[in-house]
């Protein structure tokens, strides 16, 4: 019996640490910085199959010092006769909205959203620290960004920005020559004097500097105070500007007309002209009302939030070719009617 117990427990030992161990992995090759070590593999790889070694040198991981006492670390540096291509990896999945302008970028999967640093925003410094400590010409400098993963752009993807093995192509658009051979071999042997030593400790100092950096970003930042909402504010939104009609728009009739038509219905010339002001403030606050499914000729309103119907034609499924009334306060309340349904619903007296 011992016996048996003793396997049942040196058996369930080892499926609890075969389980610790794959969630270990799991969570290794999920982390950010797993994904952009392998972007950066991915790239590294393509550009020594794709690009010529006798006319290309690459150089990877290369951490510069700056002038504020800093570092900045480059993905990749290529050195051509067609200059210098300084390229920032970027592994990312989903949708990616952006602009050359904006300080952050947008990646959303599904529902999920976060933002990232522009990556041209970020290759700028680079741009800059290269052209300081090698004196090189702004015009021979060749921002590229290479996003590599199994990502989309919802916007117009900026100038220098690639997707896959597209940056290898614009590398290779560049064919006149701004350098001799010996100048490169000289900027070559300059950056590798000037570059900091590779190595663990390298990286540490500056994963710390830019740390540092990211809090005084922080800090810089103006506190946006929470703004205290009304009860009415909370309790229902306000109503949205405009109706969006898609199929027959009805238009209300103006408060001044349906204040004419009253005046003319109720008010005849035998009776006193004293009496005129009273019935027309009833007629006003009668056209002020919210409108009610008995008025044709304006927008109905949902029965249940009171907020305008939107009115819509079926393009798919069972209801196709048919038109529906739905709720514009979708967040929430969810009323949807069939228009021939709402049509007899209004027919009937209140």
């Amino acid at each position: 019996m011992n016996q048996i117990l003793s396997t049942a427990f040196d058996g369930l030992f080892l499926y609890l640490g075969l389980a610790l161990a794959f969630m270990v992995l799991a969570a290794v090759l999920r982390s950010p910085r797993f994904k952009g070590w392998r972007g950066e593999r991915a790239v590294q790889a393509a550009i020594r199959r794709q690009l010529d070694p006798l006319v290309y040198v690459d150089m990877h991981n290369v951490t510069l010092p700056t002038a504020d006492g800093g570092s900045t670390q480059i993905d990749h540096l290529i050195f051509s006769p067609y200059g210098l291509f300084v390229l920032e990896t970027k592994n990312y999945q989903g949708w990616i909205f952006g602009t050359e302008k904006q300080r952050e970028w947008t990646q959303q999967i599904f529902r999920k959203r976060s933002r990232f640093q522009n990556p041209l925003r970020q290759n700028y410094k680079h741009i800059k620290t290269l052209q300081a400590l090698l004196d090189i010409a702004p015009e021979h400098l060749h921002s590229v960004i290479a996003f590599v993963g199994d990502c989309e752009f919802k916007t117009e993807m900026p100038a220098h920005v690639t997707r896959g093995l597209g940056f290898v192509g614009h590398i290779q658009s560049f064919t006149q020559p701004v350098w001799s051979p010996e100048q490169m071999q000289a900027l070559l042997d300059k950056l590798e004097e000037l570059r900091l030593q590779p190595g663990r400790a390298t990286d540490r100092r500056h994963v710390a500097h830019v740390r540092q950096l990211q809090a005084a970003s922080k800090a810089r930042k103006p506190r946006q105070e929470p703004v205290a909402e009304t009860a009415d504010q909370l309790v229902r939104p306000p109503a949205p500007e405009k109706v969006d009609v898609l199929l027959e728009p009805v238009m209300s009739a103006p408060p001044s007309a349906a204040v004419d038509r009253d005046l003319s219905a109720q008010v005849s010339p035998a009776q006193p002209a004293v009496a005129a002001p009273a019935r027309l403030a009833d007629a006003a606050a009668e056209a002020a009302e919210p409108v009610r499914h008995g008025r044709a000729d304006a927008v109905p309103v949902c029965p249940q939030c009171e907020w305008p119907l939107r009115k819509l034609l079926m393009q798919r499924g069972p209801l196709a070719g048919q038109a529906i009334w739905r709720c514009t306060n979708a967040v929430a309340c969810s009323f949807v009617r069939g228009d021939q349904v709402l049509a007899r619903a209004s027919e009937t007296p209140e």
